[in-house]
């Protein structure tokens, strides 16, 4: 009878010591490790990779900004982040480039010039506004540990934490200069804060989630989707009667809106015109509907956020933008698209991590209020891909689930009575594999496919475009060459910068025979798959769209795959 007492008392212990929390010293020598691993690794990619196809619209305008308050390069995103890294490459020796060389200032050329006035250069005034994505993506990740510690411990915390900084996506976009990781850290940090609002209606709270919500309305369009999500997950607390305050939390949301639509102005300088809709030059659909049915309408909203608003809305448009799925090309997006991506993309790990956690949600039944919040925001995302945007181009598209699912599987490391600490053990063991995948393809994160895809070898022919070939090879390239001994290449490249300004002597290849002043041919992995796009050239991008045909070259194996988004074959 003792014999049986005592293995039940011996696991109770256990289970004690598993719920109870980790010294707050350790913990914060372990989120220190996980935050240095994170910095570490996105900026290896950072100084890495060459300029990626977007950047060179993206940093160019943000110099803009910065420098001369110009607001309406590259406006199909809003200036914030833009102008954040603007700065830091001013600050490290970017020259803007003259009124004349930028023409009618279209973003492409307005980055040709910039590449143009700053080649010596290039390289380093990139860098230095990657580090601002870096520095975001940390706050991100801090923003994952403490939503997590809030609903799952400190222990659960640290698994959450450990999910997204090493995740290969987080640093692959965390060392660009892009909207993805800004966009996923506003949508992280709105909810978090909303969250603590609407059940306790602290001021502090409310500072947070009006900044944050700000903040999002000046990196991403979408955040537009961002207020009916926060009412609808507001009034589900307000019906599990979770709600301090009704009437506080009532008020905060109208407040909301007007922080929200101040600070939109500020960061648009307060360039407002209040032009009745009728009169604006509106190119989308969607937009050019709204001004029919309001013709006289006019909005509190800079006018440069509502043209770059429209212009998003355009790229949207069924048939506009096409998409490769399964050696297919599509006219946009099938339903299919993200999944299948993401089951290629995502590293096992983390694939094995959600399947855990929804075997873990069957057998233990956790209280689904602490998973609303995340995982409402997910779902937004998805339904916001699949059926409203539908530019299955990339997932990146859908970035923001990644450090909201990681806050989920936080839930694997909870202190909840009963859970065998193996489940926690298994969390962690599942954090680390997928550590463990990320650190075999650093620092070429962007073309990260997991083992079962194939690696980018073969999921290149799953989902292409900027899933695996965002132009983020050249430097890759360059050591290749260097190290075969090839002073020239037949070259077709995908991206938006000039290879010579890397020092690669190519001709550009744009079909038919390979030159014969080279015995080597480089592909992007997006144009060998047969997608088409405009070819940049050191005369600038081809007026047309160019398609080349490689099936002969299909079956061989070429001699390298510079960073895992090229491939390099020896003609002759």
């Amino acid at each position: 009878m003792n014999a049986r007492v005592k293995p039940r008392a011996a696991s109770g212990r256990a289970h004690a010591c598993s719920r109870a929390p980790l010294p707050a010293r350790i913990a914060r020598l372990w989120v220190i490790a996980l935050l240095v691993l994170h910095v570490a690794f996105a900026t290896w990619g950072a100084v890495r990779q060459s300029v990626t196809f977007d950047e060179n619209f993206h940093l160019p305008a943000g110099v803009l900004e910065a420098a001369r308050g110009e607001l309406r390069v590259s406006a199909g995103n809003p200036p914030l982040v833009k102008a954040l890294a603007g700065a830091a490459a001013l600050a490290a020796g970017a020259r803007v480039p003259a009124d004349e060389a930028m023409g009618d200032g279209e973003q492409g050329r307005v980055g040709f010039a910039f590449m143009r006035a700053n080649a010596d250069r290039y390289q380093r005034v990139f860098v230095a506004g990657r580090l601002v994505t870096v520095l975001l993506s940390v706050l991100l990740a801090l923003v994952v540990w403490r939503w997590a510690r809030r609903l799952w411990g400190s222990r659960g915390a640290l698994v959450a934490l450990g999910f997204y900084a090493l995740a290969p996506e987080a640093l692959a976009h965390a060392g660009v200069v892009t909207m993805d990781v800004p966009t996923a850290l506003g949508f992280a940090a709105t909810l978090m804060g909303w969250q603590a609002f609407v059940r306790a209606g602290r001021a502090r709270d409310f500072a947070c989630t009006a900044l944050a919500l700000g903040f999002t309305f000046l990196v991403r369009f979408t955040a537009v989707f961002l207020p009916p999500l926060m009412l609808v997950l507001a009034l589900a607390e307000l019906a599990g009667r979770r709600v301090r305050d009704a009437k506080r939390v009532a008020l905060g949301y109208v407040a909301l809106g007007v922080t929200t639509l101040l600070l939109l102005n500020a960061g648009y300088l307060f360039r407002t015109s209040f032009t009745p809709l009728a009169q604006m030059p509106f190119a989308s659909e969607s937009f050019r509907s709204l001004a029919a049915k309001a013709p006289s309408l006019r909005l509190p909203i800079p006018d440069t956020y509502l043209m770059g608003f429209d212009r998003q809305a355009v790229e949207s448009q069924a048939g506009h933008t096409p998409s490769y799925l399964l050696g297919t090309v599509h006219p946009d997006a099938p339903l299919a698209y993200f999944p299948v991506a993401l089951a290629a993309k995502w590293p096992l790990g983390f694939l094995a991590a959600l399947a855990r956690r929804l075997v873990y949600a069957g057998a233990r039944r956790p209280r689904a209020r602490r998973m609303l919040w995340p995982l409402a925001g997910v779902a937004l995302f998805l339904w916001i891909a699949m059926f409203v945007g539908r530019l299955g181009i990339g997932i990146r598209y859908v970035f923001p689930i990644v450090p909201l699912l990681a806050v989920a599987l936080g839930a694997l490391a909870s202190g909840r009575r009963g859970d065998a600490a193996w489940w926690k053990q298994a969390a962690i063991a599942l954090a680390c594999v997928q550590g463990l995948e990320m650190a075999a393809h650093a620092p070429w994160h962007l073309s990260f496919y997991n083992a079962l895809a194939g690696g980018p070898a073969k999921g290149q022919w799953i989902v292409n475009d900027s899933n695996v070939d965002w132009g983020q090879g050249l430097i890759a390239l360059r050591a290749e060459m260097r190290a075969r001994g090839i002073t020239k290449v037949n070259l077709a490249y995908h991206g938006t910068a000039d290879p010579s300004v890397y020092g690669i002597s190519y001709v550009p290849y744009l079909g038919g025979q390979p030159s014969a002043e080279s015995e080597w041919l480089a592909v992007s992995s997006y144009y060998f798959v047969g997608l088409s796009q405009r070819m940049t050239t050191s005369a600038g991008r081809t007026e047309q769209a160019i398609t080349l045909d490689f099936r002969a070259l299909w079956p061989r194996e070429p001699e390298a795959r510079p960073a895992g988004c090229m491939l390099l074959f020896r003609l002759r």
